[in-house]
């Protein structure tokens, strides 16, 4: 557990995911999108088929209210002779409740991040970040990765 001024992070557990699916809701509703009819149980089936090679934090408030998320998917290479096959995780979702953004919770969820991920042996976290998010991630030591490409389809 690592904990800010007023914020405590922990992983999740099945008794979260409630918390999940309603900040996943109000992160699409602040950008303009529509709650939708049994949001929930599809979230729900989505966490059993994903959790298994994935790890989630959230961070709650002081009076145990979740506030902010994010979630990591750990991605193994494939081995080769003389080499380990090495793992690193994709960082996503990290979202903070707007009445507590600036006060240190996204740097209290990418702080588990990135301990978990060393604790783990990753050889690197990769995230694709907005704009608002670029001073967070650098000032955790992320720097632009020019070697890759995408495809968006």
């Amino acid at each position: 557990m690592g904990e800010g001024t007023a914020y405590l992070c922990r992983e999740v557990g099945e008794g979260d995911l409630g918390d999940l699916a309603r900040m996943r809701t109000d992160w699409t509703v602040a950008q303009g999108g529509e709650p939708a009819d049994g949001f929930e149980d599809e979230f729900r089936a989505w966490w059993e088929r994903e959790s298994g090679h994935r790890r989630t934090w959230v961070a709650l408030d002081a009076g145990g209210t979740a506030v902010g998320m994010v979630n990591l998917m750990v991605f193994e290479r494939m081995p080769r002779p003389g080499r380990d096959a090495g793992r690193w995780a994709y960082v996503a979702n990290v979202w903070v409740d707007e009445a507590h953004r600036r006060r240190g919770v996204g740097r209290l969820l990418m702080t588990a991040v990135v301990d978990w991920s060393r604790a783990e042996r990753m050889v690197r976290i990769v995230l694709s970040p907005s704009e608002m998010s670029l001073p967070l991630y650098t000032s955790l030591g992320f720097r632009p990765a020019d070697n890759l490409l995408r495809l968006d389809l």
